[in-house]
């Protein structure tokens, strides 16, 4: 179990946690909900022993595991790392299924740990923690450094956990699947919710309309009162004089406790609206073979203007590789070509386009150095940067803050086709249904690698997958669970799968008819342009001018045929298939 009573935590200038009681029983399953800076990650430490600077006391019965613990190996490998714990036949076996289900091929497990990455290693601690005999777990965002088919693995280990967990998470699908309670830590108070995760989430708002109503309520009464003191006040006779102190009294009570009332902070939105580009060709990108070493191979696609496009796969299959190829980070064999009047810009998950000296005011006032400050401020303040916070200097903000300010700064250049790799990462839940909302609103072309099954899905509407070293497009959401790494099926599961592969199929169709308009429409212009061209005569510069026209409409009628017959195969595929 474990028990806080009464624990406040202070920094200079901001009070983290006040006077908070609270138990967690063994076996619960619970979510640490909170912005960015909140107190999260400290509260996890202070519970395991890591920080030791707060007031209060705070108990834990049996062995409770962070996630953050191990953060140093000595040589050795992953194999030999986790059979340190797995002292028993049924661990040993559990061993292989683990690191298989993390994602590290066997040729890995005997590798020197020290020559993994940052995101491998916290791989390695996840599952080592379940080897272990813990009571309780803590892990602090999780799922940052797991692909798709690793979050899913997670999760079945999480429903076979014996134990209890708290988790720090800004995954929504993930928290639906894994919590029952939620713990959201507002105005340096928790608030307990013990439900699932989409009723926390419409019990969060009654209890903020709530709030709203009982404070709309005593403010009446506060005016009333004070309207009444002053009548009596008035009229000057001593009855009513006394009436009036009496007044007088009840307003400073009201006045003390309105004063002294904990209330539930309401999120400030923040309306992260992206600039509307310049229109780019219909052809935004062109990838034709593609090769990279031997971590990628024949990778060809194209991207349209205004779609929205999710590069897939599990980690280490090249996802990332992909996006630096077409940055030009990394040179491969192959053919990359932008599209006409395409205003492209990279946004990387590791956040190289920050200078660490400068303050957030001056990385943004960069990008608006023709705008008045007070412009620049209240830009800030939509990613979440108020007051003070925008003379922070870059080396003082967390990852969620920098992750926000390098988005700010890539939003400002207007670009025709943003690149995304995990932006997610470091953000919390709040600003991730910002972010998901501003990229649905986004008229440009996307091109999306993240972890966020529910952002996938919410934003994208094409998806490519990495099998094999090479790129293949999946056509549904049902096509990107086949990938899941899920051990049951749900009795429904048939009818499910039969109803997406249906509305997908409708959804290619409907795609298919719309293309076919777009054709018909553009012949015809081509025809016009024909009969011009015929009748133009000695004009040479006219003729000049139509041919060209007349080009690239034909390219276009032939890009819409080539996407028509791309549709065409995926329905076949289908109906041959299921």
């Amino acid at each position: 179990m474990i028990a806080l009573n009464n624990v406040s935590i202070h920094f200079p200038g901001k009070e983290l946690l006040n006077n908070v009681t609270l138990n967690i029983a063994d076996g619960e399953r619970v979510a640490l909900i909170g912005k960015n800076g909140s107190g999260k990650t400290t509260l996890l430490k202070a519970i395991i022993g890591e920080f030791k600077d707060y007031a209060g006391q705070i108990n834990t019965t049996g062995k409770a595991v962070y996630l953050d613990q191990y953060r140093t190996f000595n040589s050795r490998t992953p194999y030999e790392y986790y059979l340190e714990v797995a002292d028993t036949p049924e661990k040993q076996r559990l061993v292989r299924s683990i690191l298989k289900g993390l994602g590290f091929a066997e040729e890995d497990w005997h590798r020197d740990i020290n020559t993994f990455s940052g995101g491998e290693k916290t791989r390695l601690h996840i599952g080592r923690i379940f080897l272990e005999d813990a009571d309780f777990i803590l892990l602090d965002e999780p799922t940052n450094f797991l692909d798709i088919p690793g979050i899913h693995f997670l999760k079945n280990l999480l429903k076979n956990f014996r134990g209890g967990y708290i988790i720090i998470s800004h995954d929504r699908s993930f928290l639906r699947d894994t919590c029952e309670r939620f713990l959201e830590i507002n105005n340096s108070k928790i608030w307990d919710f013990r439900m699932n995760f989409d009723n926390y989430l419409r019990e969060r708002e009654t209890l903020i309309l709530n709030q709203k109503r009982s404070m709309k309520n005593k403010q009446r009464e506060i005016e009333r009162l004070k309207k009444i003191i002053e009548r009596y006040r008035k009229w000057g006779r001593e009855k009513f004089i006394k009436q009036a102190k009496s007044k007088e009294k009840m307003l400073q009570r009201m006045l003390g406790e309105l004063q002294s009332e904990v209330t539930f902070e309401e999120d400030v939105e923040k309306e992260v609206s992206i600039p509307i580009p310049e229109p780019s060709g219909y052809v935004v990108l062109s990838v034709d073979n593609l090769k990279f070493l031997d971590i990628l191979e024949d990778v060809s696609f194209k991207v349209y203007t205004g779609e929205k496009v999710a590069i897939l796969g599990p980690n280490g299959s090249g996802k990332s590789t992909i996006l630096k190829l077409l940055a030009g980070r990394l040179k491969g064999e192959g053919v990359v070509e932008f599209g006409h009047n395409v205003k492209v810009e990279f946004l990387d998950q590791f956040v190289e386009n920050l200078d660490e000296e400068n303050t957030v005011f001056e990385e943004l006032s960069d990008e608006m150095s023709f705008q008045p400050d007070y412009i620049i401020r209240a830009y800030a303040g939509k990613f979440g940067f108020k007051g003070e916070d925008v003379f922070k200097n870059v080396f003082e903000l967390s990852g969620g803050e920098r992750q926000i300010l390098a988005l700010a700064k890539v939003l400002l250049k207007r670009p025709n086709l943003l690149v995304l790799d995990e932006p997610t990462n470091h953000m919390d839940l709040e600003t991730v249904e910002a972010l998901e909302k501003a990229l649905k609103e986004y008229k440009g072309s996307l091109i999306l690698v993240s972890h966020d099954e529910e952002l996938i899905k919410n934003v994208c509407s094409r998806y490519y997958m990495i099998k094999n070293r090479r790129l293949v497009e999946v056509s549904s959401d049902f096509e990107i669970s086949v990938e899941k790494k899920v051990e049951k099926k749900s009795p429904n599961f048939e009818y499910e799968q039969k109803k997406k592969i249906k509305n997908q199929l409708k959804k290619a169709k409907e795609e298919i008819k719309k293309l076919r308009g777009m054709e018909e429409k553009l012949l015809k212009k081509l025809e016009l342009v024909e009969i011009e061209l015929f009748g133009v005569g000695a004009d040479y510069v006219k003729a000049m001018e139509l041919t060209e026209k007349k080009e690239s409409l034909e390219n276009e009628i032939m890009e819409i045929l080539e996407k028509i017959e791309t549709l065409e195969e995926e329905i076949k595929y289908f109906q041959q298939h299921f």
